[in-house]
């Protein structure tokens, strides 16, 4: 619950709290999801109607695709060459071949230990053993040429910061038998819009760039996405890169901004308020004696209270402390009992600069009832030593 100054200017907080809490829901009502763009004709992959049966693994399920999650460059959007996809090669002869019917589609290829595909630059552990592992085969996109892409319908699910991954192999070297210079570069777009533009260079390509060493790059970049449906476009920048997959884990559902640490968390209460100082006992003003004041009770003459009326008090100094109480003087013996001290603590502070309301202290109440009835009962003893 929020706490809210007093007063006018409590009144001018509340009204800014719910302006600025009704601005926010209004936004966050308004806010804007990703759609497929108007024309797109592609459609999200479909094992069932890509053909490739007995060849494309069980696990591979229909699109649209999660995002968070992994995208395959094979599962690809269904559609026809620059629609869903472009491609410079179409190599119908890879171990890939047949993962898609027809002939316009990308050069499917699919690692093997026949082929040699092996970890490389990754972890002492793999470098060297079979890619991915001994029991697995990645079906991948090969022969890529410079401006290659492949279109993915995706559902966003969160928007916000999401780090990038893959695992790259290439053969823009002397070993891939084209010569090259070891560049490597991809570009990620979202509906049309330009997202990110990685670019790398293959470590050692004049010996190792031969299409079967892979190297594990992970959050090689990051891209901001709203949330929804849309097109995902991954673009090669440079040649001869094998495609196996992109990975995209959420860095932060900020809403597609980055944010910087979190600031220190605001106190929860506000500092207690310091104690009210004791409210001194009330100065009494004992009654004079009438004309002689008693001396301790045996003067000649018990001294009439005369003017002295109930000693005037005067009240403790307290945060909330009840008044101190006082009893009147009796004339000769002008017997003074000192007040009460205040002993209410001073108010609490307001938490989170909220309005307080204290509650009464069962003892401040106490103290206040018996300081009422002993002044009136030095009034009526006052009253009839005047009679």
């Amino acid at each position: 619950m929020t706490n809210l100054p007093c007063g006018s200017s409590g009144q001018r907080a509340l009204g800014a709290a719910f302006s600025a809490s009704f601005l926010s829901l209004v936004l966050s009502a308004g806010a804007a999801r990703a759609d497929i763009p108007a024309g797109y004709t592609g459609k999200p992959f479909d094992p069932a109607v890509a053909g490739g049966v007995g060849i494309i693994p069980p696990t591979v399920k229909a699109g649209p695709y999660t995002i968070p999650g992994r995208l395959d460059f094979v599962n690809y959007d269904m559609g026809p060459s620059d629609v869903a996809f472009h491609a410079g090669d179409h190599i119908l002869t890879k171990q890939g071949a047949g993962y898609r019917t027809g002939s316009d589609v990308a050069t499917f290829s699919k690692t093997s230990v026949a082929s040699k595909d092996v970890w490389y630059m990754t972890s002492a552990t793999l470098d060297g053993t079979t890619y991915p592992n001994a029991t697995t085969q990645d079906f991948y996109i090969g022969a890529v040429q410079v401006n290659d892409w492949f279109n993915f319908t995706v559902n966003v699910q969160t928007a916000g910061t999401y780090n990038v991954s893959s695992t790259w192999s290439s053969g823009n070297g002397p070993p891939g038998g084209e010569g090259g210079d070891g560049a490597m570069g991809l570009q990620i777009y979202s509906n049309g819009t330009k997202l990110a533009d990685w670019k790398s260079s293959w470590p050692d390509f004049n010996t190792t760039a031969d299409f079967h060493h892979w190297k594990a790059y992970p959050n090689f970049t990051t891209v901001t996405l709203p949330a929804g449906t849309q097109v995902i476009k991954l673009q090669s920048t440079s040649k001869h890169l094998n495609l196996d997959y992109v990975q995209f884990d959420l860095a932060g559902g900020d809403g597609g901004v980055v944010t910087g640490a979190a600031g220190a968390a605001g106190s929860d209460a506000g500092a207690t308020g310091a104690a009210g100082a004791t409210g001194a006992g009330g100065s009494t003003v004992t009654g004079a004696a009438g004309a002689t004041t008693g001396a301790a009770g045996s003067g000649a003459t018990t001294g009439a209270a005369g003017d002295g009326a109930a000693g005037a008090t005067t009240m403790g100094a307290a945060g909330a402390g009840a008044a101190g109480s006082t009893a009147t003087g009796a004339g000769g013996n002008g017997t003074t009992s000192g007040g009460v001290a205040g002993t209410g603590g001073g108010a609490p502070k307001a938490k989170s600069g909220g309005c307080a309301v204290a509650s009464p202290s069962p003892h401040g109440s106490s103290g206040g009832a018996l300081a009422a009835a002993l002044a009136g009962l030095a009034i009526v003893i006052a009253s009839r030593r005047r009679r």
